[in-house]
């Protein structure tokens, strides 16, 4: 397995609201997480930082999972921690009041592959160079899409395409999916919206696809991409393949 990584602030955003990390455990399993603050609330650095920190400290000492319930039960029970922790953070503080961020993860284990989100940022796995998005945004025009109220031509310029159902950290009581995904892909490519929610899922498939570049030139060519869209907002991505043996 091979992983490169990279965040930028954008051309327009005066602060970079996203956090992200890359850490193993004792047993050599690696949990790959993006936190985006959300909605340019207050300090919504501070809350995707307050995440990545948590987990980066807790999992660096896990010794391990026997099975995939313990994997899952674990995510779960650490990511309702990591939230309360930061809603406890945003009550010492006027200036952290409302704060909050997402959550997107992928842990790579001796027990399986899983899935943890929250919000909008993303987690897309690729097999045989087709792009597929694992995870499920939590939002309001996807509600009303599941929903048939709306299409997804219609989500793209819908006035409330940026509302959030969940997220973590604004209030006491938050959680994340968390699920099994399997041994899928060739690659996984874990993403804030400042990438997706700019560049079309078929040009990031394309670039992903192009070997006669490096792992790490191929996620430049990913942030230039939403760049050229304009870098309207941060832009924070980890990109891992599976079929490599070193990290980049």
């Amino acid at each position: 397995m091979r992983f490169t990584s990279l965040s930028d602030i954008g051309l327009i955003r005066k602060k970079n609201q996203d956090s992200y990390v890359c850490v193993y455990n004792d047993n050599d399993d690696v949990l790959f997480l993006i936190c985006d603050g959300i909605g340019g609330a207050k300090a919504g650095e501070v809350a995707s930082f307050e995440i990545v920190k948590y987990f980066s400290e807790i999992f660096s000492e896990n010794e391990g999972f026997k099975d995939e319930q313990e994997a899952i039960t674990y995510l779960k029970y650490h990511t309702k921690i990591a939230s309360n922790k930061v809603y406890e953070l945003s009550l010492t503080n006027k200036s952290y009041e409302g704060m909050g961020t997402t959550i997107a993860g992928l842990l790579i284990s001796s027990v399986g592959n899983f899935v943890i989100n929250a919000g909008d940022s993303r987690v897309y796995g690729m097999k045989d160079g087709k792009l597929i998005q694992l995870s499920q945004d939590h939002t309001l025009v996807n509600e009303l899409i599941q929903r048939k109220v709306i299409t997804e031509d219609e989500a793209k310029v819908h006035p409330k395409r940026h509302y959030l159902t969940r997220f973590l950290g604004v209030f006491e009581d938050a959680s994340a999916d968390v699920y099994a995904i399997g041994d899928m892909s060739d690659y996984y490519l874990l993403s804030s919206d400042g990438l997706h929610g700019y560049v079309p899922i078929e040009q990031m498939q394309n670039i992903i696809s192009d070997k006669s570049f490096s792992l790490s030139q191929r996620a430049q060519f990913l942030l230039k991409s939403a760049l050229a869209k304009g870098g309207y907002d941060n832009i924070t991505l980890i990109l891992v393949d599976m079929e490599e043996d070193a990290h980049e």
